[in-house]
């Protein structure tokens, strides 16, 4: 009986220690954090994402008049505009990266001459810009930041291209003038 008794004994001792150690692991304030950041991703993945975010056509026309078919850095940045329009917003931050390397490389480097404008280049710094509000929206996420600032650049984007069309426009008038005399 004694035998019995020291055996029932050590298993209560085991037993109570595996409990007192496993309540001790587990800190709530670890597990209530990790279910916030669950249920943020959650949260993120329910958001419609269904913006319509405008993007004027490639000025293809344009840039065949002007004769610079091969401005590549253009060519490059425009493409990601459009492809960035149909991802998944999920990893919009990496996207919107792209797109500010594009806006950086195109601005590092002389833009042709008929384009080599203060008009231009400061459209295009705002385009920069925007991109980098979107990317801080994309960090620290705001629904209610995020699709404005998102239109903003591609508002800001279709502003250039609309005054590259200006341009061209201002140069015929003004070739015209000089015709007429």
């Amino acid at each position: 009986m004694e035998f019995k008794f020291k055996i029932m004994s050590f298993y209560i001792r085991i037993l109570i220690i595996c409990s007192i150690s496993y309540l001790s692991c587990s800190n709530p304030s670890t597990q209530n954090k990790n279910t916030q950041e669950v249920l943020k991703r959650e949260k993120q993945k329910e958001i419609n994402f269904n913006i319509d975010l405008n993007l004027s056509d490639y000025p293809e026309k344009l840039i065949k008049n002007q004769g610079m078919e091969n401005w590549e850095e253009f060519k490059n940045l425009h493409n990601l505009f459009n492809q960035f329009r149909n991802l998944d917003f999920r990893n919009v931050d990496i996207e919107i990266l792209k797109l500010s390397k594009g806006l950086k490389k195109l601005l590092s480097k002389k833009l042709p001459k008929t384009f080599e404008k203060p008009q231009i280049r400061s459209r295009l710094k705002v385009v920069h810009m925007e991109s980098q509000k979107s990317y801080y929206f994309s960090k620290h996420f705001k629904n209610d930041s995020l699709i404005p600032s998102l239109k903003k650049l591609y508002k800001s984007y279709n502003a250039v291209i609309s005054r590259m069309y200006d341009f061209e426009d201002e140069s015929n008038d003004l070739d015209f003038e000089k015709n007429d005399y």
